[in-house]
């Protein structure tokens, strides 16, 4: 495996769109109940941990671009190898092909899952998995600028609903706060840390960089991408902790939905019914993105075919789809993906960023004697 692609000019894209990939990728299925599982941990502290948890991000997402730097046009895949050698390279590419196509299941699963609750019951599993699957196919069929392209127009067609928001704040209660940092230290960094499916995804900073073309400019648009990203999750949740009784709250899965509820035109009379149905478009870029990175991952490490890739993977996410059907199990799906994915996403990257200094230093000092 080579360190270091070539990607044709045709092929690649301008820094800028990094901030429609890494925030698009991230705001999806996890946004939609974020604001119930902060708060059964942090209580109405929750928003302290989503401020704690956007550093972090920040902090990562520096770590990443880091890491990227001390190479010419790399990826992790070709970073690890070169790091670790291939058979440790190639192992824990392979961990993240797991974590790649359970998130991306995941993602699929959660959102069936809420057309069903929300719109239409009787509705098979099979059929709504079948037409994201569709949709899914064609948009990576384009190739990689059509996959950017996606990103990029689905953001302007949904960043309009948060807008939507100010109805439920009116009826907010700020007692709801109070006692301000109730909870304890460890129940806060709890939190934070359950916030880790919601913001997954950000490592595409680490496939897509090869695909950049002016990579002395990715940092601005990545920060900016992941402070957007913290401050819905931070929207959604204060919102909810004001809008909801506490005991209510524990009990609404999808509060960031709920709160369309309330929201109604003179000519739409229950506007979560449209939320729903446009968070569609919210979930869109999501698959599509992890799609693509799930081929390249398979390209790169097996020289698989991307197009034989992309059926094949699709008929197994539709069979594991079918196969997935009650609540319970899909909680259990999104769980073990949080945890595989906290680890990959958050903690994996610090390994590489300090096995790189170390092996620099051991070179700098070896080079002297």
């Amino acid at each position: 495996m080579k360190t270091n692609l070539t990607i044709k000019p045709n092929v690649a894209v301008s820094a800028f769109y990094l901030f429609f990939i890494v925030h698009t990728i991230q705001t999806g299925a996890g946004i939609m109940g974020v604001p119930r599982i902060l708060y059964l941990e942090a209580g109405h502290d929750a928003w302290i941990s989503v401020l704690i948890a956007g550093l972090y991000l920040h902090f990562i997402g520096w770590i990443m671009i880091s890491i990227l730097r001390e190479y010419e046009s790399a990826d992790i895949l070709g970073i690890q190898c070169d790091l670790y050698g291939k058979f440790i390279g190639i192992s824990i590419g392979v961990i993240f092909l797991i974590y790649q196509f359970f998130i991306l299941l995941s993602v699929i699963k959660n959102y069936v899952e809420v057309v069903q609750v929300f719109i239409f019951p009787s509705m098979p599993i099979w059929l709504m998995s079948l037409f994201l699957l569709f949709l899914m196919i064609y948009c990576v069929l384009g190739g990689f600028r059509v996959v950017v392209g996606t990103s990029f127009i689905f953001f302007f067609m949904t960043i309009w609903l948060a807008l939507t928001i100010y109805k439920p704040i009116t009826y907010m209660d700020w007692d709801n706060f109070l006692p301000l940092a109730q909870s304890s230290p460890l129940e806060i960094l709890k939190g934070a840390q359950k916030t880790a499916y919601t913001v997954l995804g950000m490592e595409i900073i680490l496939f897509v960089y090869p695909y950049i073309k002016n990579k002395d400019k990715v940092s601005l648009p990545i920060h900016l991408a992941l402070g957007l990203t913290t401050f819905l999750i931070l929207l959604v949740t204060v919102v909810s902790i004001g809008y909801f009784s506490p005991d209510h709250l524990e009990q609404t899965v999808w509060a960031t939905l709920a709160l369309f509820k309330i929201i109604s035109f003179p000519i739409i009379e229950r506007f979560d019914f449209i939320a729903v149905a446009l968070w569609m478009m919210v979930v869109i870029p999501n698959i599509v993105l992890l799609c693509w990175m799930l081929l390249h991952t398979l390209n790169r490490m097996f020289n698989a075919p991307k197009k034989k890739s992309l059926y094949v993977i699709s008929v197994l996410i539709f069979l594991a789809s079918t196969l997935i059907e009650y609540r319970v199990d899909i909680n259990t799906l999104t769980d073990y993906t949080s945890k595989l994915g906290f680890w990959l996403v958050f903690v994996y990257p610090l390994l590489v960023f300090v096995s790189l200094k170390i092996r620099k230093l051991w070179r700098k000092r070896r080079g002297t004697v």
